[in-house]
């Protein structure tokens, strides 16, 4: 796992930007996370379902900007990144959802 510096330093962003997604996702999460899962047949398929619990958070949390409705956090910055600085924002969110 990678650190917030090391993360930053990446996609050109603060380590406090990391954290700051870190747990606006983590606040969404907690506030959707037992209705997402449920969408599957179990909390295993879910899992299978995508590569990594990571990859799952980042798509339930940002993909449907879910993360907008749910946290409180101004990520006006994450939704303002360049696609030639960050051309995956999911990709960044996994990697902050999994920052130490």
């Amino acid at each position: 796992m990678a650190t917030y510096q090391a993360i930053g330093t990446k996609y050109g962003i603060t380590p406090e930007q990391v954290k700051q997604l870190q747990w606006a996702m983590a606040d969404t999460w907690s506030a959707i996370g037992c209705e997402y899962i449920a969408c599957f047949e179990s909390e295993q398929e879910a899992y299978d379902t995508f590569n990594s619990e990571a990859d799952m958070v980042a798509e339930a949390t940002i993909d449907a900007d879910r993360i907008k409705m749910y946290s409180d956090a101004d990520l006006t910055w994450f939704y303002e990144l360049s696609r030639e600085t960050v051309p995956s924002r999911l990709k960044l969110a996994e990697e902050a959802w999994e920052a130490q």
